[in-house]
């Protein structure tokens, strides 16, 4: 079986532009699965995100220095029969008819000093000692940067130096995230099509992509995505793309340690039984599953109910007192039941009550207006003398100022491996009051920094850091309730794991 080896990036929190949600959560779910379902060796698969530990004692922050630094690196690792894949999850920018990757510190306003570009990816993809590389990029357009279309010259690009290359959407198109699935939906896609054990080939994966991309579009609301997968040679659609070949493998025994698994995360899988396998269709919070609309679902794709043996369950907070039952009994035989009353006579009933209502109502209302008649008429006289009051124009609050330079000092705090640094950020973005017009902007950054900081926790134990993982995940605030339950569970098989 040959070597495969995967390099893959996530970037959440950019330096210069708006952060996105999912693009490192994408890239550790796409190790993780590359190693429990396609048969990735654990210490073959490079992961560049926020917050993603060293690896081989060297920084993995997917800076613009690391990026090509780790491109070096392959080139000493893989051997000439090996495969590659390479995978990208975050900002994508057309300048001038060509394409880049935005790294962690790409400057928006100074892109092709800052950018990746991807006609430098390709070089350096080609110069590696194998042939067998496979790219996969899943760009989000940020229009307010520029307005080309990308993904052009990727595809141009593609075809010229021979490396298949899968992407996200077509140019016309955008890359879309979803929240009710924890990633953005052509990673979810790509995700499922790797779990349903049905996608070793490039043919196998595209025909996937191409059916269920644009169904999880349809479920979450989202305007269509079509993937586009480009090769310059038909022969490699037929090339195997994963260790595993599902198609002449029976069965096949994932490795027991995958450092790339979150323990507990907001978002459980549940596994399926349908022939497709498992699409993650139904996120769960706390370990209890959100309802989803069966008929939003195809038959194919619908979820069977499973149980989820959770060693650590969540305490059941159900009402341990009995609830009285509120139904009525049985009817009770009687020898001598009472006769129904006549149909008219309850219709009368009922004719004679709505009119008797009505007559009361009436009177009471002509009493309110004959006794403030002249309140009422004096209150209109006076405002048609009254005269309209001069418009005031105010000047800027400095509170909203001094908001703003709060929020963006808290900011400034962050630290893609630091939970300490987000602890203070949330401490100084408390600073804004309520009454501000900030103040949900503020609320929103605590949350994501509150989830950043139980994310760093969870990559230290998945390092068997577990002290570390335990003292940040103390970080985490408890007026965030579902995170702070989280982070005391997790912390809880964490101290048992020591």
């Amino acid at each position: 079986m040959s070597n495969y080896w995967a390099i893959a990036v996530g970037i959440n929190h950019y330096q210069f532009l708006q952060p996105l949600h999912f693009a490192q959560p994408d890239a550790q779910s796409l190790c993780e699965s590359l190693v429990s379902d396609a048969g990735f060796l654990p210490e073959h698969c490079l992961l560049l995100t926020d917050t993603s530990p060293e690896l081989f004692g060297c920084s993995t922050d997917p800076n613009h220095e690391n990026l090509q630094y780790w491109t070096k690196i392959l080139k000493e690792k893989l051997q000439p029969e090996d495969g590659l894949w390479c995978y990208f999850s975050g900002y994508g920018i057309c300048v001038d008819g060509e394409d880049y990757l935005l790294p962690i510190d790409g400057d928006p306003n100074r892109i092709k000093e800052t950018g990746f570009s991807v006609r430098s990816l390709f070089q350096a993809l080609r110069s590696l000692p194998t042939q067998k590389i496979f790219v996969l990029l899943d760009f989000n357009r940020s229009s307010s940067v520029s307005n080309e279309k990308i993904g052009t010259q990727t595809a141009a690009l593609s075809r010229e130096y021979g490396i298949p290359t899968t992407l996200s959407c077509r140019p016309e198109q955008f890359s879309h995230e979803a929240p009710a699935y924890n990633h953005g939906l052509f990673t979810q896609a790509l995700l499922e099509g790797l779990r349903s054990h049905q996608c070793s080939t490039l043919s196998a994966l595209e025909d996937f992509l191409k059916l269920r991309l644009p169904e999880l579009c349809d479920h979450s609301d989202r305007p269509t995505q079509d993937p586009v997968l480009v090769v310059s040679d038909p022969d490699q659609l037929y090339q195997v793309i994963m260790p595993v070949n599902w198609a002449e493998t029976d069965s096949w025994t994932a490795a027991e340690s995958n450092p790339f698994a979150i323990e507990d995360d907001l978002y459980l899988t549940a596994e399926s039984d349908s022939p497709f396998g498992d699409f993650s269709a139904q996120p769960t919070i706390m370990g209890a599953t959100a309802e989803i609309s069966q008929e939003e679902i195809p038959d194919q794709f619908r979820l069977e109910p499973v149980e989820i043996n959770d060693p650590d369950p969540v305490p059941d907070l159900t009402i341990s007192d009995p609830v009285p039952d509120l139904t009525l009994s049985d009817p009770i035989d009687d020898p001598s039941p009472i006769p129904p009353e006549p149909e008219g006579q309850d219709q009368m009933f009922w004719e004679r009550l709505l009119f008797g209502g009505s007559a009361i109502l009436l009177v009471l209302l002509l009493g309110v207006l004959f006794r403030n008649w002249s309140a009422f008429m004096g209150g209109q006289q006076q405002a048609a003398k009254t005269e309209p009051a001069p418009t005031v124009v105010t000047s800027p609050s400095p509170t909203a100022a001094s908001s703003a330079q709060i929020l963006n000092e808290a900011r400034s705090l962050i630290k893609p491996t630091l939970a300490s640094d987000a602890s203070k950020a949330i401490n100084r973005a408390r600073e804004v009051p309520p009454s501000d017009p900030l103040y949900a902007q503020a609320q929103q950054d605590i949350e994501r920094w509150s989830r950043n900081i139980l994310d760093i926790a969870r990559q230290r134990a998945a390092q068997k850091q577990f002290q570390q993982a335990i003292a940040a995940a103390q970080l985490v605030p408890k007026d965030r309730p579902e995170i702070y339950a989280e982070a005391q569970k997790a912390i809880q098989q964490w101290r048992r794991s020591r």
